[in-house]
């Protein structure tokens, strides 16, 4: 799976963290009375977005703004009850560093990192179908964020504005500072730097590339993405920026049904 990368996102407020001690702590888990280990297991791991938290938790990301950010449809109140759950379970250790507080996997929930690895492939496999609504251009980012790779970066800064056309207010714009030295720094404020590379596309079209659907060359042929700039660094772009680790997954010649 990709690793945590620093990103300067919009903070979202936590109100779960605030809000954490008012009313009851537990609730009851859910129980299939059977012995079967795949179902204990999924007494703990098939609550909804459960495995999104654990996701973002293997990825690296240890606040709960972080976390926040890449489950926005996740109130904070259920992701604090969640991130709560997973304590009591042994899967998760809370830490304050500094006053804050900081979420880290143990070695019973690191040993999941297989089995969501599967998972994704299984989806990438199976599930080949995305839905209008599940199109998300800050996932995205943050997706492409910390997947970078700092060794196929330039040597010196590069700063790439990305202008979706399709997406709602407050997320037309993103950039993007590609450094050897940083990666990939993705943030959704102008950084304040010259830009030398203008990518202007749609949510989908990157996001099919980012999954290996569709190749950079193709996006550009047909018009869907345009890169202006300089033009050695728009010639450069793609080989700086990686895929999904799930682009390589064989796809189905018969997926199921969405």
């Amino acid at each position: 799976m990709a690793r945590s990368r620093t990103s300067t996102f919009s903070v979202v407020q936590d109100i779960g963290e605030r809000r954490r001690g008012r009313g009851s702590s537990r609730s009851p888990v859910k129980r299939y009375g059977q012995y079967c280990p795949v179902a204990r297991a999924a007494e703990i791991l098939a609550e909804r977005w459960t495995l999104l938290v654990i996701r973002e938790l293997l990825w690296g990301q240890d606040r709960f703004n972080a976390i926040a950010r890449a489950v926005p449809r996740m109130s904070p109140t259920l992701l604090a009850a969640r991130l709560r759950q997973l304590q009591r379970a042994g899967l998760v250790e809370r830490h304050l560093v500094d006053g804050e507080a900081r979420y880290r996997l143990t070695p019973a929930g690191e040993e999941l990192r297989p089995v969501l690895e599967l998972m994704g492939a299984w989806g990438v496999r199976w599930m080949q179908e995305v839905l209008p609504e599940e199109y998300d251009p800050a996932l995205l980012m943050l997706d492409i964020g910390r997947a970078s790779d700092p060794e196929r970066m330039p040597e010196r800064p590069v700063t790439v504005q990305v202008h979706f056309a399709d997406a709602s207010a407050g997320q037309e714009y993103w950039w993007m500072v590609l450094s050897r030295s940083e990666g990939a720094d993705v943030c959704d404020t102008d950084p304040g730097r010259p830009v030398t590379i203008w990518l202007d596309t749609d949510v989908p079209v990157l996001t099919r590339i980012w999954m290996g659907d569709l190749t950079w060359s193709a996006a550009l042929q047909t018009g869907s993405l345009r890169l202006t700039g300089d033009r050695p660094s728009c010639r450069a772009l793609p080989t700086w920026l990686h895929v999904s680790g799930f682009a390589a997954v064989p796809r189905a010649t018969s997926p199921l049904p969405r």
